[in-house]
């Protein structure tokens, strides 16, 4: 043990297990939870072979590191390298980057989003249950998001790029609907249409 007479704190050396993702290990037990993967494995689609990582195996990884601060896809590969939080959360498999690539392109093109939807509806009716509630405010917003896909379109900021619109209840933050919009959409255009759409997602 070092004992430093300036700073009032000790430094110690030791074998025990640790990761450097404590605080993703507190959002990895919420989801666990509430039950996120297994509805997440029985909404979204699995591919045919019985050897095949689970859907739950595919975005669990991704949940954790962009809320870990996680930019890319490659950025997986941290949590393979962290025997701690694999230690304490359900992540015995975590697919290549490629492989998570691989999947989410077909899922964009099959039922994956379908089945996103069913996950978060279900989470939606669990969350405004309790809440205590009798009004709601509908929330809806456009993200400018930077992209260097050669596809991507000029924003109105003027960068290359996507612009998402999401709707969320401003009282708890729950989101009701999302829709993915190239660069070059406005942010106020077919919201009537999105907002309808949010309105309909709400429990009756």
């Amino acid at each position: 043990m070092i004992r430093h007479t300036i700073l009032p704190f000790k430094v110690e050396m030791t074998r025990d297990m640790i990761t450097p993702h404590a605080g993703l290990a507190l959002l990895g037990e919420f989801a666990v939870g509430l039950g996120l993967l297994q509805s997440i494995d029985k909404y979204l689609p699995k591919r045919g072979s019985s050897a095949e990582y689970n859907p739950s195996e595919y975005i669990f990884p991704l949940l954790l590191i962009l809320n870990g601060g996680g930019r890319s896809l490659e950025d997986t590969r941290e949590l393979g390298a962290d025997e701690g939080l694999r230690e304490i959360l359900p992540l015995e498999r975590i697919p290549s980057s490629d492989a998570i690539a691989d999947w989410l392109r077909e899922m964009g093109v099959n039922a994956g989003l379908y089945g996103i939807n069913k996950v978060n509806t279900k989470l939606l009716k669990r969350g405004m249950k309790y809440d205590g509630l009798t009004g709601y405010t509908l929330d809806i917003d456009a993200t400018s998001i930077v992209a260097e896909k050669q596809l991507a379109k000029m924003t109105y900021k003027g960068f290359k790029g996507y612009v998402p619109i999401v709707g969320h209840i401003a009282e708890n933050g729950l989101v009701l609907g999302n829709e993915f919009r190239e660069g070059n959409v406005p942010p106020a255009s077919g919201n009537l249409a999105f907002i309808k759409y949010c309105i309909r997602q709400m429990p009756k």
